[in-house]
């Protein structure tokens, strides 16, 4: 639980990105695609390669690492894994992408052989029908989850935008992962444009889902452009993550490439709030 300082994680979309990010002295590296959207998932290319860079980092690292540093992957919305469940069936919104049964095949084994420390998947598309089909959304969520091996730890995510994302309520969300053993609850936005997560969430808000997981040991990320002056009012909050992209991108865009020098600078900013 809360240490003092909270760990960094920053989001990359390749190699080069991860590597970048573990020089600037990320906690957690987590890999995904932003063109795809919040969760948006990676290429399994690009997941290998950043997995390849992270042990390269722990062998050869001037730092003393007892352990690699710990891998998250974002893997899209429930609903693009569940075409053919009941729930979504043919209500899947225009656009919206979907993953073949055959690709789920190679694609969970591969990801579970990875040994991430932390899996992801959103909640957007699912809260139609209110909490009378809280139900139906959380067994599609499991079902997913199910089809992943391993030890690793699942994050739960809400969106402060719930309602653009047509997602379950933050408190919602919370009460799914208590019941269904998630290890991190992550507070992000679902729409990405220029707006951020105090736009849509209260700070008074997030204080109360921060006692709410504190009181059941569950952990609390935050994320949703996150920027360094956004953390004198986040910080008091005691969240046990921060997740950025874009604050640590050139020029602050999430889809330009991270920089060592900017994910150093966040690094320097949490240290000194300790």
């Amino acid at each position: 639980m809360f240490s003092g300082i909270p760990r960094l994680l920053v989001s990359v979309r390749n190699a080069k990105e991860a590597l970048m990010a573990v020089r600037g002295g990320a906690d957690i590296i987590d890999v995904k695609e932003p063109s795809k959207g919040s969760l948006g998932r990676a290429s399994l290319e690009n997941l290998l390669a950043i997995a390849d860079v992270l042990r390269q980092q722990q062998q050869h690292s001037d730092r003393v690492r007892t352990e690699p540093v710990p891998l998250s992957v974002a893997l899209g919305e429930v609903q693009e894994w569940s075409e053919s469940s009941s729930l979504f069936g043919s209500d899947l919104p225009v656009g919206s992408t979907s993953f073949s049964n055959e690709a789920n095949d190679e694609i969970c084994p591969a990801i579970s052989g990875l040994q991430p420390s932390y899996m992801k998947l959103g909640l957007s598309q699912v809260a139609a029908a209110g909490r009378q089909g809280m139900g139906r959304w959380r067994n599609s969520w499991i079902d997913v989850r199910c089809r992943f091996s391993g030890d690793h730890e699942w994050v739960a995510v809400a969106y402060a935008d719930h309602q653009r994302a047509d997602a379950p309520t933050p408190d919602d969300v919370l009460e799914a992962a208590l019941e269904t053993n998630c290890s991190v609850l992550l507070i992000d936005t679902f729409v990405k444009d220029g707006t951020n997560l105090l736009d849509w969430l209260p700070v008074e808000e997030i204080t109360s889902l921060r006692k709410a997981t504190a009181a059941q040991g569950l952990q609390l990320a935050l994320a949703g452009r996150v920027t360094l002056m956004d953390l004198p009012l986040l910080l008091p909050l005691q969240p046990d993550i921060i997740a950025v992209r874009g604050a640590v991108c050139e020029l602050g865009e999430r889809t330009a490439e991270v920089s060592e020098l900017l994910v150093a600078e966040f690094m320097e900013r949490l240290a000194a709030s300790g």
